[in-house]
């Protein structure tokens, strides 16, 4: 495979101009000449046909070019499956009748003994807070055993049938790092809560059998593809995808080997599978594989919504104590044994308590083998104080903050949270500061996907209603832009060829239609993407077929 700086087709490729290219690295040149999937070299057109004769200038006309958007946090893979799950969001089902109306419906055409499984609830837009239970479920699907799965990821709720196939009958089936909802009298809710869920439907984050049926893989691949569509619309190019298993990897894997994977996916591990992982022996990847293994993904706490994340002092208002997933002892055992594998730690860890654990375990982990290269990563990293941000200096470890959640949930958030904590929520600006690495991240499905309305969201730093949520937390848009393009790359150990518009780069760009740093900061989310390229090949809008070939390699 030809390297990214090789120039043995000078006369190859196409020379790519447009009214502004913000490159990534503080310069804006007038073009870029691409080669294949590299960027050969930036500079003035004429300069650019005088050293390049053969190339085919390119003119993209009035947008701006900006490096390709990079998620480093998301799951792509779940969000592909819930394709083909019944769309229980509040934008479709916005109270509690319409969402037990829709499962009835699915119901009324669904075979008895099937499942049903519904995706995207969010108990404080569409519940007024309070879950659905088993008995409403079993009143809406007499028939077949239901799950519904919480826009968190981190809980979901069962009927009377799914309880019985999955073995829970009482509050002491709950699995270490899991909770099962009960009432007053120790009768099950249907309520699940992290490993009680993942246990259950989420084959990437448990060594046990679920229950939940899987789609095929071939039904499970198209729908990534169709998913990817989505991402290229908002611009993304490449994605972390925090939730992978032997199930998950196998479907990316497949797309991978027929070439016909839509996105660059640094895979996180889920921990549970990381010996399997390890001797599959996978070898080490080169720039232009779109598939990697980028770390192994563990659990400190749970989610911050509903003022449930491990915290040093206690949320008053918070739904249930803040718990930790696993002790201290067995986190550290976790740090220590990827670390000691020539890994990366990827650890979800919300509360401040929890990240100053996750903190000292891979302190140790340094302390007995020093790797001062690996860049370990905290997932999240919700709430943090100096002594939290400090350490992670010190330490080199890689921040992973949610980029949109002050406007896609500050409103929630603002509930369990003090003023205090508000400010050290998301803390981008103190982070950036103290020379901390910071990547860009939506946690999609949990949050919004489209990286502008995360741009705006870090700016801006105002919740739906428009009041101020951490604003003293708000960046530039320069640095907001940074964050999801060269954060994120250097996240993932690819900064040397991902992340700018430069030369030895590959050529992954988006088109936009106004500059996201001279708009109006409240305007940004509504930027159009004007296309979007992956590798010099535009992927959004779609090529045309024969006939219609795209510009820049398309």
């Amino acid at each position: 495979m030809r390297g990214p700086m090789s120039d043995s087709e000078p006369d190859a490729g196409q020379i790519v101009t447009a009214e502004r290219i913000v490159a990534g690295d503080g310069t804006e040149p007038e073009a870029f000449v691409v080669v294949g999937e590299w960027i050969r070299q930036t500079g003035p057109v004429a300069a650019l046909r005088a050293a390049w004769p053969g190339a085919t200038l390119v003119d993209l006309g009035a947008v701006t070019l900006v490096p390709g958007f990079n998620d480093a946090h998301s799951h792509p893979t779940v969000c592909a499956e819930q394709l083909l799950q019944l769309d229980l969001s509040p934008q479709r089902v916005p109270d509690r009748a319409s969402m037990l109306a829709a499962l009835a419906q699915r119901a009324a055409g669904t075979p008895p003994g099937e499942w049903i499984v519904g995706c995207g609830v969010d108990p404080a837009r569409s519940l007024g807070g309070v879950p659905l239970t088993a008995d409403e479920l079993d009143t809406a699907c007499p028939h077949q055993p239901v799950l519904v799965v919480d826009v968190t990821l981190h809980a979901g709720v069962l009927n009377s049938a799914g309880l019985a196939l999955a073995g829970y009958r009482g509050v002491d089936d709950a699995p270490g790092g899991g909770e099962l909802g009960h009432d007053a009298a120790g009768r099950l809710t249907g309520v699940l809560v992290d490993q009680a869920l993942y246990d259950v439907a989420f084959p990437a984050f448990t060594r046990r059998a679920t229950i939940v049926p899987r789609p095929d893989r071939a039904a499970a691949q198209r729908a990534f593809v169709r998913f990817a569509g989505r991402l290229h619309a908002a611009g993304i190019t490449s994605v972390g995808d925090a939730m992978v298993g032997p199930e998950s990897w196998a479907t990316l894997a497949g797309l991978a080997a027929a070439g016909e994977l839509p996105l660059r996916v640094n895979a996180l591990v889920g921990y549970e599978h990381w010996e399997s992982f390890r001797a599959l022996e996978l070898p080490a990847p080169v720039p232009t594989d779109r598939l990697r293994v980028g770390g192994v993904k563990a659990f400190a706490d749970g989610a911050v919504n509903g003022g449930v994340a491990w915290t040093k002092q206690p949320v008053p208002a918070a739904e249930a104590p803040g718990q930790p997933r696993m002790s201290p002892a067995q986190l550290r055992q976790v740090v220590a044994d990827v670390h000691e594998h020539d890994g990366t730690i990827a650890v979800h860890a919300n509360g401040d308590r929890a990240i100053a654990e996750v903190l000292a375990a891979i302190d140790a982990a340094q302390q007995r083998r020093p790797r001062p290269q690996v860049r370990h990563r905290v997932e999240h990293v919700a709430i943090v104080d100096d002594e939290i941000v400090a350490a992670m200096r010190a330490l080199r470890v890689v921040a992973v903050p949610f980029g949109q959640y002050p406007a896609a949930h500050g409103d929630k958030l603002r509930r369990f949270y003090d003023a205090d904590r508000i400010e050290r929520m998301f803390a981008h600006r103190t982070l950036l500061a103290a020379g901390v690495p910071v990547a860009g991240s939506s946690d999609h499905p949990c949050g919004p996907y489209e990286p502008l309305f995360a741009l705006q969201s870090l700016v801006t730093r105002r919740d739906r209603n428009g009041a101020p949520f951490g604003d003293r937390q708000a960046i530039t848009a320069t640095q907001a832009l940074a964050v999801y393009t060269t954060g994120s790359a250097y996240a993932s150990g690819e900064e040397a060829t991902k992340g700018r518009i430069a030369a030895g780069q590959i050529a992954d760009f988006v088109a936009l239609a106004d500059d996201p740093r001279t708009v109006a900061a409240d305007r940004i989310a509504g930027i159009e993407v004007v296309g979007t390229w992956l590798g010099g090949t535009r992927v959004h809008p779609a090529p045309a077929g024969p006939g219609g070939v795209p510009p820049a390699g398309g």
